[in-house]
This record gives structure tokens, C-alpha cells and sequence, in this order.
């Protein structure tokens, strides 16, 4: 593993550039690292947890604000520099880096979708700075059908449309999904395509009861990207691990119910102390 120079907000790993953001918090509480799906970018979690410009309470934690948050593009998406990489286990040695680099006594890492499949893996690698694991809509496996495959080949923003009906519920706000459409479509045809083939070959539930941190899994009833029972067995498999089940939330759980999803977040980080 190469080493991490920090020059906000590009961290540079192996001559590449990471892009990210964050609020400089000085309390005495873990640190979230959030980590975006496939073909996505750091623009993709909710805006009310990205704004830095509120102050943390004091005393006891309430909100997403309350804590150091570090939200990043992975190589290839938003503003960080290309390749992307092609498979789950390189992106998660990049994120490792990336954390370890970082002024980050306790990091909790946030994982969306592909994400998740990132922070399960960094789970396995058990860095000692890690103080917990956050997975939102994610699996031990993370299949994704040949026809979806097949499409982004053949016709990529037809196919990019179908996977972001997919993701939302027809109750959402259409700006929600229409903003993550053209996330998708900027990442480009070979990134996207790249992203879901390695969740497709992404296998961990031989190892999942090496997870030794602190884990909630976060599922919604209405995900038809990773259906709520999936979640309910990787939550099953974790040792210790706590399950949210999220009501009507579509595969983009933290933006349709943000609020529901906070409370849950929150609720498991005061756990951790």
C-alpha cells in the first residue's frame, strides 16, 4: 500500500487524487467516513448531512452534525482522479489508506450500496483506528443480473434510467432521482460498468463472522435494489451486529427518510461511546 499525502481536500494515494470534504470538528467523537454506491459520487448522501456549517451540540450527540463527517469521491468519480478501480478489495485498500492518512483516532465507516460492500471489507481488514461500520442497503453478495450487465454495454443512459427506477420509490421527489441520474451518467459508460461487475463477483459470507467491530445494518421494506431480507441476513451473520429496518425507503433510504435513518445512525454511534 502506497502512502497518503493530505492536502485538503485531495488526499493523494499512489500519485492519484481523492477528492473530499469535511467539517474539522474538534469533539471527542468517532469520525464518519461516508462511502458512496457504484457509479455515484460524494454528492449522492443527503444534503442536510453534508452542510458544514453547523455547530455540534455539546453534551449529547443528536444529529449526523454532531460528528467529524469526511465525505469522498472514490478514484474515478466526482472530482477524483482516474482509474477507477475494479474490484471491491482495491477500492477498500484505497479507503484504508485514505483513513489511516487522516487525523482520525476512531473512524466509522458509512457505506452506501457499493459502498457497503467497501465497508464490510475494510471490516475484515480490521485497521486499528476502526471503530465501527455503518451499512446501508448492502449484502454479503451484491448480484447483479446479466441484463443490466449486458445493458450499460449496449445502452448506457437507457440502462443508467433503469437502475436509478430501481433505486427510488415512485413517492420520491423526482429531483432526487433525477440529480442521482446524472451522477451515474457523469461517471461514465466503463466506470459504471466497471462498479457493478465488481459488485456482482463481491462474495463475503464465509468471513462474515470476522467482523469485529461494532456493525448496524441499515434496510429499507420497499429496497428492490438489495431486498430487506438480504439485510436481515448479513445482520444475522455479523457477530453483535444490530439491524434498522427503515420503513418505505427505496434503495436511497438516507435521502428518502433521512430523519428515520438519522435516528437509527445516531442511536448506534452513542453506543460506541
Amino acid at each position: 500500500m502506497g502512502m497518503i499525502a493530505i492536502a485538503t481536500p485531495f488526499a493523494a494515494h499512489n500519485s492519484h487524487q481523492i477528492h473530499y470534504t469535511h467539517n474539522p470538528i474538534k469533539e471527542n467523537r468517532p469520525a464518519l467516513v461516508f462511502v458512496h454506491g457504484a457509479g455515484g459520487c460524494a454528492a449522492d448522501w443527503p444534503y442536510q448531512w453534508q452542510q458544514t456549517g453547523i455547530a455540534p451540540r455539546r453534551g449529547t450527540p443528536r444529529w449526523i452534525s454532531d460528528y467529524p463527517r469526511y465525505f469522498l469521491d472514490l478514484p474515478g468519480h466526482g472530482r477524483s482522479q482516474p482509474p477507477a478501480r475494479v474490484t471491491i478489495d482495491d477500492y477498500a485498500q484505497d479507503m484504508l489508506a485514505f483513513i489511516q492518512a487522516l487525523p482520525i483516532r476512531q473512524a466509522v465507516i458509512v457505506g452506501h450500496s457499493m459502498g457497503a460492500a467497501i465497508a464490510l471489507t475494510i471490516g475484515l481488514l480490521q485497521p486499528e483506528n476502526l471503530a465501527g461500520l455503518v451499512v446501508l442497503g448492502g449484502g454479503a453478495t451484491m448480484p447483479v443480473s446479466q441484463a443490466i450487465l449486458d445493458g450499460l454495454r449496449g445502452h448506457f443512459a437507457q440502462t443508467v434510467g433503469l437502475i436509478q427506477s430501481f433505486s427510488w420509490r415512485k413517492e420520491a421527489r423526482p429531483l432526487y432521482r433525477e440529480v442521482a441520474t446524472q451522477h451515474m451518467l457523469a461517471s461514465g459508460l466503463e466506470v459504471v460498468y466497471g462498479d457493478f461487475a465488481a459488485c456482482n463477483t463481491f462474495d463475503v459470507r464465509e468471513r462474515l463472522g470476522e467482523i469485529a467491530v461494532p456493525t448496524l445494518v441499515v434496510g429499507s421494506t420497499s429496497d428492490r435494489m438489495m431486498p430487506l431480507a438480504r439485510s436481515e441476513e448479513l445482520a444475522a451473520a455479523i457477530p453483535g451486529s444490530q439491524l434498522a429496518v427503515i420503513e418505505d425507503g427505496g434503495h436511497f433510504m438516507m435521502t428518502e427518510r433521512t430523519g428515520a435513518v438519522t435516528d437509527q445512525v445516531v442511536a448506534f454511534l452513542r453506543t460506541l461511546g
